[in-house]
């Protein structure tokens, strides 16, 4: 009898033990990927190649400037006449943030605040004041998104940031060796890319050059939002046109101006000798009425100058007449609150006609 039961003591006691092993086995595995995660870790902080990345910030100038009728890139700015009308409100129209009562109900807080006359109606001079308004709401914003990003590539706070800073960053963000890069601009020895990332460099240098007042690889807050948003400052509406006129093959260092076909093929697919399309007919008007200014049939930069500058009273004025015609049913060259509710899409992206009919009850 005690020898069957010491043998089944000493069997749960070797049980215990495989299980008391297994347990410590498991722990050391653990702790050996533990000190060698750590080790990697340290290396790759000490080697430079940690991910640093700036999170969710975007570092290359935008080719979309919000409150401009047209990219850097030549192309026409599509959410031109929402980003104007709504300002920053056009993101949460955009991400759906909004329910269809809620748009209708932005559109007419909205709509009273632009009637300051509170005649029921929004006129020309009303709608003016209101486009220039939410074009400076886009450059604020714009300037602190560009405070935060400099920030952020000014890693050792001295108030700029160089270009080999930069490129390092912005060469790392398409997956070339930081360290590598860091270590051959001291050394100044040339770096080797694609094609096509050697065009993205060479484009952002450009830009850089053309923000940098002394034309040095130092750059302060300022010049760097003149980098990033060219629009924010007037002084740097010439390189704007020049970019333009580059994207559309013109020599922009001869005398060659922009044409009436040129325009009117600008960002559209659009056949431009097809005289019934309602979409070249619009930019046949607006090159002739607005941008040449002179009238005698071609754009130059100068003219094209002062039609892209976004802070002008003019153009402000030709965008509050065109708002203006987007709902004006009755012709009486004001914009109702009815007009504006029934014809949202043009304002919005959205259209609210079940809603508009019941305006009458919101006021």
């Amino acid at each position: 009898r005690f020898s069957k039961k010491y043998i089944v003591l000493a069997m749960y006691a070797v049980k215990v033990l495989f299980y008391v092993l297994l347990i410590s086995f498991y722990l050391e595995i653990c702790h050996c990927k533990s000190i060698l995660m750590v080790k990697e870790k340290k290396k790759a902080k000490e080697d430079g190649d940690e991910n640093q990345r700036l999170p969710d910030v975007e570092i290359a100038p935008p080719k979309h400037l919000d409150a401009m009728k047209f990219g850097r890139d030549g192309n026409l700015n599509s959410n031109y006449h929402k980003e104007v009308f709504l300002g920053e409100e056009v993101k949460k129209f955009e991400n759906g943030e909004y329910e269809l009562k809620e748009q209708k109900n932005q559109l007419i807080k909205m709509f009273k605040l632009i009637d300051e006359n509170g005649d029921g109606s929004l006129d020309e001079a009303e709608l003016s004041k209101w486009v220039l308004h939410k074009t400076k709401e886009h450059f604020s914003e714009a300037k602190q998104e560009n405070e935060q990003k400099f920030k952020e590539l000014d890693t050792d706070n001295d108030g700029n940031v160089t270009w080999n800073e930069y490129l390092t960053e912005f060469l790392s963000r398409k997956n070339y060796s930081r360290v590598e890069v860091a270590e051959k601009l001291r050394n100044k020895v040339k770096i080797e890319v694609d094609a096509k990332v050697r065009d993205e460099v060479d484009d952002v240098h450009d830009k850089w050059l053309q923000a940098s007042n002394d034309g040095d690889s130092n750059m302060s807050v300022s010049e760097f939002l003149d980098f990033q948003h060219p629009e924010t400052g007037r002084e740097m509406l010439e390189y704007l046109v020049q970019d333009f006129l580059h994207d559309m093959g013109i020599d922009v260092d001869g005398d060659e101006v922009l044409t009436i076909q040129e325009y009117i093929s600008v960002g559209s697919d659009v056949d431009v000798d097809t005289q019934d399309d309602d979409w070249a007919k619009e930019r046949r008007n607006e090159f002739r009425n607005v941008i040449d200014q002179n009238k005698d049939g071609k754009v130059t930069k100068e003219e094209l100058k002062r039609y892209l500058d976004p802070m002008s009273e003019a153009m402000a004025q030709q965008e509050a007449r065109q708002l203006i015609g987007f709902g004006d049913e009755n012709f009486d060259m004001k914009l109702s609150l009815k007009e504006l509710l029934e014809n949202s899409e043009y304002y919005t992206g959205s259209k609210l006609y079940n809603y508009a009919r019941s305006v009458h009850d919101d006021l």
